[in-house]
């Protein structure tokens, strides 16, 4: 009886990319702390235009704390009497930066006890749909290029 034997070519290929774009997914330390720089950069254009950044306008200091501000010779942009709030989450390794990184997660925040209260009140951290898409594409392309590096030839 005749025997007939078929073999896949490129299944070995696909294998080997497929386990590294799995290897990747799972050890994305890499490409999360290149999500944290950009929200580091989103967090102070947000500052450094006191809220304008993606719409809207954070409310006016009164009168009453600009003056004050002024003689304690603060900061009088809005947000940024001291700057340690900004700095909490722009600054890398800031005393009052609270930041963790793990195989698939970034967090970013702040230790100080008034940083929920000012982004409630003025939010700081503000992503725009673009910034959502390219924080997206920047995982993507950390997934593809690991699907892409070169594999051995069967």
């Amino acid at each position: 009886m005749p025997t007939y034997y078929l073999e896949a070519f490129g299944i070995k290929q696909a294998q080997t990319r497929f386990e590294r774009m799995g290897y990747a997914a799972f050890h994305a330390e890499p490409v999360m702390e290149r999500v944290i720089t950009e929200f580091r950069r989103i967090i102070d254009m947000t500052f450094q235009s006191q809220g304008r950044r993606g719409g809207g306008s954070w409310a006016q200091d009164s009168e009453e704390w600009l003056a004050r501000k002024l003689r304690m010779n603060l900061d009088p942009r809005i947000g940024l009497a001291t700057g340690a709030l900004r700095r909490s989450y722009v600054v890398p390794d800031d005393e009052n930066e609270d930041k963790e990184v793990g195989p698939n997660f970034a967090r970013l925040g702040s230790l100080l006890e008034y940083a929920e209260v000012q982004q409630e009140h003025r939010p700081y951290i503000k992503l725009t749909k673009y910034d959502k898409v390219k924080i997206r594409n920047m995982i993507r392309s950390y997934l593809i290029d690991a699907w892409r590096a070169s594999v051995p030839e069967e």
